[in-house]
């Protein structure tokens, strides 16, 4: 196992980046599709050439790897109480999707000691000039540990439907990370439109309070479509995207992560600042 880590190290040693931008990715609800975009966003972004890691912090659910039809070997966890290296729990997937799964018990913070803390943030930070992008795709809803990791990320995107319930949970979401933080930039994406017309408006309704309520620009970023091909991709535990390359929704992702990597360009704050802002918020624990 240790020399299938210091291969999977060297292997991206060899092509170092500007540093990693950290996307938390969130919803106000559960069943919006939120792991699916995630792990499908990932991986059309590693179409475009860039280097991706997707951090599995929905802890207990393990839907990142039941989407890539896998079981993760070590997670979180294993790595804090193991004093493991984070080469050694870092699962390398499809088409070059590199995947960390959370564990069941990483939401509680009671039994993790302060050693324990210090080996995960360590082995964190050396991550940042490996990839170009790390997702964090969390739970639904915030738990404090959960609000920590968000705080720390570099932007959020929200995804969201047009059901009306989406809708007011996903702006309860923003409203809530905004008044903790008013300077994170916040993306949206909204998933299962009927038409592109639905989308459109969802994005419009959601785009306008945030802007009347919390004076905050929302960007959209696009709409990804009702399409059977993601429901016969889950049940065959494929992502979509590589599943149904051609499919709507396919296309509308990988629309959606170029749009996306234009707007990462313009952002300025450094993988430093996420380790040092995460380091900050367990000390305060």
């Amino acid at each position: 196992m240790i020399d299938q880590a210091e291969s999977l190290r060297k292997q991206l040693l060899d092509a170092e980046t500007d540093g990693a931008r950290v996307l938390a990715v969130v919803s106000g609800k559960g069943g919006v599709g939120k792991t699916n975009i995630t792990v499908n966003l990932a991986l059309s972004l590693i179409k475009l050439g860039k280097k991706v890691l997707v951090l599995d912090l929905d802890v207990g659910m393990g839907n990142v790897d039941l989407i890539l039809g896998r079981k993760a070997k070590h997670h979180i966890m294993n790595m804090m109480e193991n004093k493991l290296s984070v080469w050694e729990i870092i699962e390398e997937g499809k088409e070059g999707l590199h995947t960390i799964a959370g564990g069941r018990n990483f939401t509680s913070l009671v039994n993790i000691t302060d050693d324990m803390l210090n080996h995960f943030v360590k082995q964190l930070e050396e991550l940042g000039r490996f990839y170009d992008f790390i997702f964090l795709d969390m739970g639904a809803g915030v738990t404090d540990t959960a609000l920590k990791f968000i705080l720390s990320s570099h932007e959020i995107l929200v995804i969201a439907t047009p059901e009306i319930t989406s809708i007011t949970d996903a702006y309860s979401m923003m409203k809530f990370i905004y008044s903790k933080d008013k300077e994170l930039p916040f993306y949206l994406a909204v998933n299962r439109c009927e038409n592109e017309r639905e989308g459109q408006e969802t994005s419009a309704k959601l785009k306008n309070v945030c802007k009347q309520f919390l004076q905050k620009e929302l960007v959209c970023l696009g709409t990804i479509p009702m399409d059977p091909a993601v429901l016969e991709s889950v049940k065959r535990q494929t992502p979509f995207t590589l599943n149904k390359p051609y499919s709507k929704a396919s296309q509308s992702v990988l629309e959606l992560a170029r749009t996306f990597a234009g707007f990462s360009k313009e952002q300025k704050a450094s993988y430093t600042s996420f380790i040092t802002r995460l380091k900050s918020f367990f000390t305060e624990r």
